[in-house]
């Protein structure tokens, strides 16, 4: 009987080669804090905030009432949302799995100034792209977040976990790591829904670290999802070649061990194999995870066809170039069926 580890090898060599491996092209340097950027949650400003959006006393009364209900987060948000209904319109299409929800969130963020709000669409803008699986599209999103809307509003945990997420599901392992160890420091009173999911992410990376096959499949993964994004920029040819090293490297390595023993390799007998992505949480006052929402790309390719080209027209015509481009991809993405897969 052929030993499964190198049916699997060989799966994998094959795989890269149909596929033409394209290198993940480098993140940005993405260095862990040296001390604790976040400050605990400041009711009073963001009522403050609020008010100046024009929050009454009854509704920061009700406020008040919610946080213990729903956590601040939800309440947090629950309240910009019935003073905002821009806002509230882009976030219902974002929790329908609505593919308008990226171009509504985009062009409010594209015309508002207000640092509050900003903080809450890039949050919701961050999730819309995790849900598509583009968590290189969550890092671009979340990085103005850390520089122009931190401690403003009570997502700061919400974003901090995300973004560790994001960076695993890139995969980064070695920035997501320090990044999900920092959550779990810097954010104890954070949803115990967060909590849960961070220190098992932290467990499987930790478990991953030095594991050689898991860094290539990995690799694969990453290349799968620019593949699907139709990726056509030229990578470094030498990397790719890297790859098929390695592999056959392994392979080779199996067979010896396959001489010397009938059975499959003895000692580690961990799975290889990436780790099926962790069931998300949705925050603090819903339970789901977020590979069960409707599929945004079936709902994409159901709508008519002048419905798309609006939104197609929408984005060409009214975004600045960089967010634009971003679009683009996203809904042709779409088009090909490849988001939430």
């Amino acid at each position: 009987m052929s030993n499964p580890w190198l049916v699997w090898l060989r799966a994998l060599a094959l795989a890269s080669l149909v596929a033409g491996l394209a290198v993940a092209q480098a993140a940005p340097a993405l260095a862990q804090e040296a001390q604790n950027p976040f400050r605990p949650f400041d009711r009073v400003a963001y009522e403050a905030a609020m008010k100046s959006h024009g929050a009454t006393d009854a509704q920061l009364r009700a406020f008040a009432s919610s946080v213990v209900e729903l956590g601040a987060s939800r309440a947090g948000e629950n309240l910009l949302r019935s003073l905002l209904q821009p806002l509230d319109a882009a976030v219902k299409l974002a929790e329908a799995a609505d593919p308008k929800a990226a171009l509504q969130l985009i062009t409010l963020l594209v015309g508002s100034k207000d640092a509050v709000q900003n903080a809450h669409v890039r949050y919701r803008l961050a999730r819309v792209f995790l849900d598509s699986d583009d968590p290189e599209r969550v890092i671009e999103i979340l990085g103005p977040y850390f520089a122009e809307n931190i401690n403003l509003t009570p997502l700061d945990a919400e974003v901090a976990f995300f973004y560790a997420e994001a960076l695993a599901e890139i995969p980064i392992p070695a920035a997501a790591l320090p990044r999900f160890r920092a959550f779990m420091k810097w954010f104890p009173d954070a949803s115990e829904r967060f909590r849960a999911v961070a220190m098992q992410r932290i467990g499987e990376l930790e478990r991953q670290q030095d594991n050689r096959l898991h860094t290539l499949a990995d690799g694969m993964q990453k290349t799968a999802r620019d593949l699907r994004k139709q990726k056509t920029d030229k990578p470094v040819q030498t990397d790719q070649e890297s790859y098929l090293e390695e592999l056959q490297h392994l392979i080779e390595e199996f067979e010896e061990m396959e001489k010397q023993t009938s059975g499959p390799p003895r000692g580690n007998t961990q799975s290889a194999a990436p780790a099926s992505q962790s069931g998300l949480p949705e925050g603090e006052a819903t339970v789901g995870n977020l590979q069960k929402r409707p599929s945004v790309s079936d709902r994409w390719g159901n709508m008519k066809d002048k419905d798309r080209k609006e939104v197609e027209t929408a984005v060409q015509n009214s975004l600045p170039a960089e967010y634009r481009k971003m679009l683009e991809e996203y809904y042709k993405k779409l088009g090909s069926g490849g988001a939430g897969k």
